[in-house]
């Protein structure tokens, strides 16, 4: 089952290596260890978060150095990961997937290592994952590590990805600027020649030790905490950890200023370009309010940062663990978007980019075979932003955005549980934006109020830092509505 996420009880050593694999010998050093390799990572967690680490041990890390050059023409990068087997069958190889490589050929691989041992570089998918065959097959509990030096050339136009990587208008967008082990489940790796339209990753939960070289002026944002930065001859060095999280986001720019807002243990911080403060600030409050919101609602949000930060894209927003990313075409609000003010778009953007905290990265799904749950979801919350700030008659405007979406393919009855390869492009935006939170909407109203809201909280619940699929939702809906609900998935979601 998708959800599959074990997380096998053993210990870490750091120097015994056997056939590529780290072996454990002495149950009290093992302890130790672990408890010091996770350690780090509590700066970037609430106190409530903090007490969950030990169910991490056997994670993935990742430790990326990254060297960030002017005129960011190129980023090049050493990552190493170990790895660990954390399924019931044994390994022979492990994927990465490369998906600056969605936009074109611009990230290549130089060198791969396994227990320091180079091995040769194969790529698949379109060019998309790179397959790393292992010297020794991986049994349960046993790990690897594997070691990448690579390079990246950086676009300065949209191009395949809608600028989520890029260097565009003095700002560094940088989108999975490395590899990334994807979910294996009863389907094997989780890997496929990437769709036109959705989200590509598919991860379990994961921690990230990076290495930040960079020019001392460039303002980076970032997934996680900075725990340590110097200067020397007009340059940095930024050390950043993060996790548990399912990717690893920054952006940089020497024309970011910013503006921050305290909101429980979180800093809510937002990033903008000189110039931009209006936009920048309403972001910011727009932000601390969705987090409010959903604190409430579903639980509370385990980081102690969340970065705002506008850039170049033509998207409205893109979610990463602990930072969303934000369309600066909307942060002035004296332009217009057929006929409706940029803010109003930015609004609704900004809520529900953070609402992809809860239903993607504490709870994810698999973004490629079944994006209704995320994307769904995340327009199902940010409806509830509107109405626990405005009220009920603002959130029911809101709704009528879903049914705006759902017309332009004509209210078509086609399931909202197809994967992204189904849809077009138009009918990914109105069966997976607009009919998919109608669904959600359905369920709410069938429940009623009281009920459903416990449904959310005990999904969240169940699911946090899992993967959640479409039969464990209707499970759970189920189990809370005590009710039948297989004609409303039937009309809703399931393939006729």
């Amino acid at each position: 089952m998708k959800n599959k996420y074990p997380f096998i009880a053993v210990l870490l050593i750091a120097g015994i290596l056997m056939g590529g694999c780290v072996r454990d010998s002495q149950e009290e050093t093992g302890n130790i260890e672990k408890e010091n390799l996770l350690s780090v990572f509590k700066e970037g967690l609430i106190s409530g978060e903090q007490a969950n680490l030990e169910r991490f041990g056997t994670s993935t890390r990742y430790e990326l150095q990254l060297e960030l050059d002017e005129p960011y023409a190129e980023i090049t990068g050493q990552e190493k990961v170990t790895y660990w087997n954390n399924e019931d069958v044994p390994l022979d190889k492990i994927y990465l997937r490369m998906f600056p490589n969605n936009a074109g050929d611009i990230m290549v691989v130089s060198k791969v290592l396994v227990s320091g041992i180079e091995t040769p570089i194969n790529v698949e998918y379109k060019n998309t994952a790179l397959r790393v065959d292992l010297p020794a097959v991986l049994q349960p509990g046993e790990s690897a590590i594997v070691e990448l030096t690579y390079a990246v050339q950086i676009p300065t136009e949209f191009g395949g990805n809608y600028g989520l990587f890029s260097y565009i208008d003095g700002i560094l967008a940088l989108d999975q600027v490395y590899a990334i082990i994807p979910v294996y489940d009863d389907e094997g790796w989780n890997v496929e020649d990437p769709a036109l339209n959705g989200d590509m990753i598919y991860a379990d939960p994961a921690f990230f030790t990076v290495t930040i070289h960079a020019p001392a002026d460039l303002v980076i944002a970032s997934s996680g905490v900075v725990v340590n930065e110097q200067e020397k001859d007009g340059m940095k060095t930024q050390t950043v950890v993060a996790g548990p999280a399912r990717d690893f986001y920054l952006a940089g720019s020497t024309k970011y200023r910013t503006i921050s807002q305290q909101v429980g243990e979180t800093l809510v911080t937002s990033y903008y370009p000189e110039g931009y403060e209006t936009g920048g600030e309403y972001v910011l409050e727009v932000g601390a309010k969705a987090l409010e919101s959903f604190n409430q609602r579903l639980g509370t949000y385990p980081y102690t940062e969340l970065d705002l930060v506008g850039t170049p894209m033509e998207a409205g927003g893109m979610e990463y663990s602990g930072i969303v990313a934000m369309g600066i075409q909307f942060y002035d609000p004296e332009t217009d978007f057929g006929g409706l003010s940029a803010f109003t778009y930015l609004e609704s953007a900004t809520a529900h980019e953070v609402a992809h905290e809860w239903f993607f990265d504490m709870v994810m799904d698999d973004q490629i075979d079944e994006p209704w749950i995320d994307e769904g979801m995340a327009q199902f919350l940010t409806a509830y932003y509107y109405e626990d700030r405005y009220g009920s008659a603002a959130a029911s405007s809101y709704r009528e955005s879903w049914y705006s979406r759902w017309s332009r393919v004509d209210n078509k009855l086609m399931p909202i549980g197809l994967p992204v390869r189904a849809y077009t492009e138009t009918e990914y935006g109105a069966i997976i934006y607009g009919r998919a939170p109608l669904f959600v909407q359905s369920l709410r109203d069938r429940m009623g109020d009281e009920v459903f809201s416990k449904f959310l909280k005990s999904l969240f619940d169940q699911y946090k830092w899992g993967i959640l699929t479409t039969e464990e939702f209707r499970a759970v809906a189920e189990k809370e509505c005590a009710c039948d609900l297989q004609q409303d998935f039937t009309d809703w979601v399931y393939t006729q």
